[in-house]
């Protein structure tokens, strides 16, 4: 699951790289990091897999690593809590610099095969699970309304008018 970058090889970076990353709302901040280590001391991603490091994923970001960052398993990892936010001295915004990553990941077809799986849940039930009666009739003993139903011919239109079943290279049901 590492990134594998052990030795770094000037023709491997993109200089531009960064720049591409900032232009993302949220990521624009991107380079006032000066590698504190706070939001990687801050992740519990990072407590529980030691190769996920918020911080070294700026860093190769900073230095144009594209390729091993978009190739790589980590992005993935971050849960959004924005606990590194929360804690970030320079205001970096960690956790929307690596949704930046992932949208540039995406957009260059490094599809991470949960994000695959998630969208083709949500096309096929509306949610990420299944609310089930059961689910409905615990909510009413605890005096909850029941969960409203989901139109998901609707959210599979709006998967189709955004290609998004293009983009994840997905079969939406109902197709047209």
């Amino acid at each position: 699951m590492a990134i594998g970058v052990s030795v770094i090889r000037f023709e491997e970076l993109d200089p531009e790289f960064k720049r591409k990353v900032m232009e993302i709302p949220g990521a624009d901040k991107l380079t006032y990091c000066f590698q504190c280590g706070t939001c990687t001391a801050a992740c519990p991603i990072g407590r529980r897999v030691s190769d996920f490091r918020p911080r070294l994923i700026a860093r190769m970001a900073i230095l144009g690593l594209k390729k091993p960052l978009l190739d790589s398993d980590l992005l993935w990892l971050c849960a959004g809590c924005y606990a590194c936010q929360e804690r970030c001295p320079q205001q970096v915004h960690p956790t929307d610099v690596i949704a930046a990553l992932r949208s540039l990941a995406v957009r260059e077809g490094n599809v991470h095969p949960s994000l695959k799986m998630k969208t083709e849940l949500i096309a096929k039930s509306g949610r990420l699970y299944e609310i089930t009666e059961f689910e409905n009739m615990m909510r009413e003993d605890m005096g909850l309304p029941p969960v409203a139903e989901v139109k998901v011919d609707e959210i599979r239109e709006i998967m189709r008018v955004v290609g998004l079943d293009k983009l994840l290279k997905i079969e939406l049901e109902g197709g047209q």
